[in-house]
């Protein structure tokens, strides 16, 4: 692998939009940063009962995240065969007591232990089957509800690397008379692209007023009401809350979802309007992005309705928000990245002037202001660099 010289990609508030077009910086990432750190993978609502199972991706490795059947534990393992390293579950979710490989029918219950090799006698009296299990991830935490995992052992407890965005979880879990639950499905899209572009977009007031123009046009004129974007820009507040984590914090309703902010837990989730989102990295120019309704366990079908009706109107595949992203913000910067120049810089400077920063280290500025890519950055920069990772 290319040795990286990491002040080439970043220095200060300028990146090179290498950071975004070369594979093997992205290789380096999948290493240093979605192995060396928390990774959300699931929420508990997903994997209820025992037996409950889901398959998603830690960066660009293939997961199951399981309910014990028989100890109801979580637990989070690769999607990998021992023997020919075909994946052993094709189902997105589903309740199982075991997986089968398909190829050799090697068989594991559903916490990864080696029940089932066909043809025994051909592997010798030194074959352990215990040695031979599933790999399993060698940390796993759940806060609120949200499951997180990672490859790294050393990694800090998950509590202190959410730190100041756990109020803001806490305020999401609350909103449901009985929590929340992930239980309508998920809206889905890929983009050519690199992942931090949408992990960047998550957190981006800057672009509402023009990337989304035509759809608060048309809420102006369905409500009466028009949105003063220089106002709500000065109101409104965006801040670093550390480890990579950052907030947008709403001035008022503007018609795309019903939390009055939007948060980033680095590296790949987001929690915005009415949903949970989930970044998947596949490769450096892909990017595939799942969207998970929040519905309010215990409030009423017409109260939970009422969350999908609205976020499909913004996010959802006949709305506006998704499909304005994907064209300008993916798309176009996609293409634009391609263009070779010697002046290959991006500024993400925006506010650094009228940062404040208080008593809990968390930096704020306003909303058209860069912070959220500043603390993108500041973390990724970190990881990138940490030879203990």
């Amino acid at each position: 692998m290319e040795q990286f010289n990491i002040t080439e990609y970043i220095d200060g508030d300028v990146l090179s939009g290498k950071i975004y077009t070369n594979p093997e910086l992205f290789d380096l990432e999948m290493k240093k940063i979605f192995q060396g750190t928390w990774v959300y993978v699931a929420h508990e609502s997903e994997i209820a009962n025992p037996g409950d199972y889901k398959t998603t991706f830690i960066g660009n490795q293939p997961v199951i995240v399981t309910r014990g059947a028989d100890d109801g534990n979580i637990y989070v393992m690769l999607n990998r065969c021992r023997h020919k390293a075909a994946t052993v579950c094709q189902m997105e979710c589903g309740n199982a007591n075991f997986f089968r490989c398909a190829f050799h029918g090697w068989t594991f219950t559903n916490k990864g232990d080696l029940i089932g090799t066909p043809f025994q006698d051909g592997y010798g009296e030194d074959f352990k089957k215990e040695e031979h299990g599933l790999i399993r991830l060698p940390r796993v935490e759940s806060y609120r509800g949200f499951i997180f995992a990672s490859f790294n052992p050393n990694v800090p407890p998950l509590e202190d690397y959410l730190g100041n965005a756990k109020q803001y979880i806490d305020y999401v879990v609350n909103t449901g008379p009985q929590g929340i639950e992930l239980s309508a499905g998920a809206h889905k899209y890929e983009f050519k692209g690199n992942w931090k572009l949408q992990l960047e977009n998550t957190i981006d007031p800057y672009h509402l007023s023009f990337t989304h123009r035509s759809f608060f046009d048309l809420l102006s004129e369905r409500t009466g009401k028009k949105i003063n974007f220089s106002k709500m820009h000065s109101n409104e507040r965006i801040s670093d809350l550390g480890n990579g984590h950052s907030l947008y914090e709403l001035d008022s309703d503007i018609g795309i979802g019903e939390l009055p902010f939007n948060l980033i837990i680095f590296p790949n989730l987001g929690i915005l309007g009415s949903q949970v989102r989930v970044i998947l990295p596949t490769a450096h120019n892909l990017t595939r992005v799942y969207l998970y309704p929040i519905m309010l366990k215990g409030a009423s079908r017409e109260e939970n309705a009422a969350r999908l009706r609205k976020h499909e109107g913004f996010y959802g595949p006949a709305g506006h928000g998704t499909v304005d992203d994907l064209e300008v913000a993916f798309d176009r910067v996609w293409d634009g990245l391609q263009a070779n120049s010697s002046k290959d810089v991006l500024i993400i400077s925006r506010g650094r002037n009228r940062e404040t920063v208080d008593e809990k280290g968390v930096i704020t500025a306003t909303s058209s202001d860069e912070v959220s890519a500043r603390a993108i950055y500041k973390e990724w920069k970190k990881l990138m660099t940490d030879n203990a990772v």
